[in-house]
């Protein structure tokens, strides 16, 4: 249901919230039309139906044991994009680059025969063993994430989307390279480690892949968990690498102040919206309110109203400024709300390396102009408020990062 909240308010476009029309802006910046870099890509629901019309998933067979298959060196856009579904932004890079020199790899999981089942229930150290024995060494996390993805850097092994027969029939299903049964039906050791994040995760085991019941979007090359390294499950196995050790690591993200503000010109804002084809009637004329008399107005409307929440408490911070909300490690989310000629908005970006982005949520006020301004506590990660009047029912809202790592922008 809230995935389907966050969609509701970006795509229905228009919800009406009436105030009592002082103009706060107060002839605030306002942009020029300027030519679009297409920097913006949209909300993971359009991203789906793209993929559900992607190539089909590719199969494959081991005709033997022992077979191996070459991975060239070449380029690895490791992790996800912020704001993909089923995303930890605490384990997965946000489109991490990294160049990995060529290796070999299994193409099945050990024992690497297509007549016997995978071996699980293995420490690490004891599936690094096994592999030494075979002149090999367990894969580093990138080496399988490369072998996953393949050249095209595909989001699961073979396709751009979960076939579902994969969890069935692992050994028939491949990824570009020709690797079996990657993120199929079994998850994985790796030779790496996750790095530890003060107060939330300590140094683990990485591990790739998932089992055969997982959620679909589990199943993705860039999808990553953290075990302790004496961890024994059945459904935990692992493939053995050949050739010299690709030793780049995965960064963890570290704690960053949860709110602050962050430069985005009002012309740079209307690029973006050019880019989206549900924000693009947004792209014009666009104003940011003035800080001080927008929050004097919404103050003034509540008073007017005669709410009986009083003044703002100390504790809250307001702003209409362009704000950087950091609700957890690893991930970055740019908040902005603005007028464009006679509606009001708040939009939500993921924000993506390169100076790109991508669509969060949003919630357009149609014929309302404002002014809206963002309130939080500094000490609040999760979430924070929106106010055209203060704390007036139908005037005010939360946007929330929900546990699924979404974010939803909701009505009062």
């Amino acid at each position: 249901m809230a995935n389907r909240t966050a969609l509701l308010l970006l795509s229905a476009a228009v919800l009406i919230i009436g105030c009592d029309g002082d103009d706060a802006s107060g002839g605030g910046v306002q942009s020029s039309a300027a030519p679009s870099s297409r920097a913006l890509i949209e909300a993971p629901e359009d991203d789906e139906v793209s993929h559900e019309a992607g190539s089909p998933q590719r199969k494959g067979a081991a005709t033997g044991a022992g077979e191996r298959v070459d991975i060239p060196a070449g380029k690895l856009v490791a992790g996800s994009t912020p704001g993909d579904k089923g995303r930890d932004p605490v384990f997965e890079p946000p489109l991490l680059e990294v160049d990995l020199g060529p290796f070999a790899i299994d193409r099945l999981p050990y024992p690497n025969d297509p007549k016997a089942s995978p071996l699980g229930g293995v420490t690490r150290k004891r599936a690094a063993e096994l592999c030494a024995q075979r002149d090999g060494r367990l894969c580093s996390e990138l080496e399988w994430e490369r072998a996953c993805k393949g050249p095209q850097q595909q989001p699961y092994a073979g396709g751009m989307r979960w076939d579902d027969s994969c969890a069935g029939a692992p050994e028939t299903c491949a990824s570009e390279f020709g690797v079996l049964a990657m993120g199929a039906a079994m998850r994985e050791w790796t030779a790496s480690d996750v790095l530890p994040i003060k107060k939330l995760q300590p140094r683990a085991a990485a591990i790739r892949g998932a089992r055969t019941d997982a959620a679909g979007v589990d199943h993705r090359c860039g999808h990553r968990a953290a075990v302790g390294p004496d961890t024994e499950a059945g459904d935990l196995g692992f493939r053995c690498c050949f050739g010299k050790v690709n030793d780049a690591a995965i960064p963890s993200p570290e704690w960053q102040a949860a709110f602050r503000k962050v430069d985005l010109p009002p012309s740079r804002l209307e690029q973006l919206f050019t880019d989206s084809a549900r924000l693009s009637p947004l792209a014009k004329d666009i104003k940011y309110f003035r800080e001080q008399a927008a929050i004097e107005t919404i103050k003034r409307r509540g008073a007017a109203r005669g709410t009986d929440a009083g003044a703002p408490p100390s504790s809250i911070r307001m702003t209409t400024a362009p704000t950087l909300w950091n609700p957890v490690p690893g991930e970055e989310i740019v908040l902005v709300t603005g007028r464009s000629e006679k509606d009001s908005f708040i939009v939500a970006f993921h924000r993506l390396p390169n100076d790109r982005y991508r669509v969060g949520a949003a919630l357009i006020m149609k014929d309302e102009l404002g002014p809206v301004v963002l309130i939080y506590n500094p000490y609040v990660r999760r979430k924070l408020h929106w106010a055209t009047c203060w704390e007036c029912y139908g005037a005010t809202g939360n946007i929330t990062y929900r546990l699924e790592n979404r974010v939803v922008i909701t009505q009062k």
